[in-house]
């Protein structure tokens, strides 16, 4: 059972609101005091370098320092109560992310707060029963094809199917899940409050509203994406399902950087074979030949990369 307070809660929000995501030095302050003490320390930004540092949260002072420089321009009360109001607007809840199971493997690097727009259990859901299906945007029919079948199958045996709702693959991973009334879960890059892509506003509305099915992000109402944040969503997708698979990506694509991060957690990963000759597969093989990936043409294969 979470003990979780009301306060500490609005306190990671303000840290969500304070900080860019993958900032260690605050994800470290935070984990070492607490994240109500940790902005109370705030309010007096020398002795807050100072307890960075008696935290172990920086490496030396000249860190210590520019972290808080970075943080007092955004430490503004009508920023923080701003997310808060849109939170309340939208019907959007705050979750503690010690709650969603795998999130804790990033350590320092672990979200301060997950804004949720639909269903918590399905945040909160057994790690062993997601698995992330994430491509390219720019997907071709045959990459589609095989997302359509590995997300029909294996919602058909349980599985949630979570993903980065952009176009292409993830796009695809997550209608043929709710085609199938299966469970699906969407990390954006950006406040839940907005839709990103414009295009994809419909899906990610639908996601929200099914049952068992959440949109998800560390980003604060409002707040639109950036670079950074895309490829920071990379680590959540892959701390929150039990496997990721590639099924369709380029040389250079952003799916190979969530693989990356899912290898690094020592989750298993897996590629799906195209032919030789579309560059939308190349990163697939990459993975194959570099990374170790396992080689996935059917739900079989996937499935069973929850048991390594």
């Amino acid at each position: 059972m979470s003990t979780t307070t009301s306060t500490d809660l609005e306190a990671r929000a303000a840290w969500s609101v304070i900080t860019e995501p993958g900032d260690t030095v605050a994800g470290g302050f935070v984990a070492a005091i607490g994240p109500t003490d940790a902005l109370s320390a705030l309010e007096n930004p020398v002795a807050c370098i100072t307890a960075i540092m008696d935290a172990g949260a920086a490496s030396d002072q000249e860190q210590a320092a520019g972290a808080v420089q970075r943080w007092l321009p955004r430490m503004s009360a009508g920023t923080i109560d701003f997310a808060l109001r849109e939170a309340s607007r939208h019907g959007i809840q705050m979750l503690d992310p010690a709650a969603v199971p795998g999130i804790a493997d990033l350590g320092v690097l672990a979200p301060h707060l997950l804004w949720v727009r639909g269903d918590l259990d399905a945040a909160a859901g057994p790690l062993s029963s997601k698995i992330a299906l994430v491509g390219a945007r720019a997907s071709t029919n045959y990459g589609d094809q095989v997302t359509r079948e590995l997300a029909t199958d294996l919602v058909g045996r349980g599985i949630t199917i979570v993903s980065g709702a952009a176009y292409g693959i993830d796009g695809t991973a997550h209608r043929a899940a709710l085609w199938n009334n299966g469970k699906t879960i969407a990390w954006l890059a950006n406040g839940v409050d907005r839709a990103y892509p414009a295009g994809n506003r419909e899906l990610i509305d639908r996601i929200a509203a099914h049952a068992g099915c959440a949109v998800i992000s560390e980003i604060p109402p409002g707040s639109a994406p950036t670079r950074h944040r895309f490829l920071s969503r990379g680590r959540l997708i892959a701390s929150a399902a039990a496997t990721t698979v590639v099924v369709e990506a380029g040389w250079r694509s952003g799916s190979l950087n969530t693989a990356s991060h899912a290898a690094t957690m020592g989750r298993a990963i897996g590629a799906v074979p195209g032919p030789v000759t579309s560059a939308a597969s190349a990163g697939c093989h990459r993975l194959i030949r570099e990374f170790d990936a396992q080689l996935v043409t059917n739900a079989d294969d996937a499935y069973g990369l929850l048991g390594r």
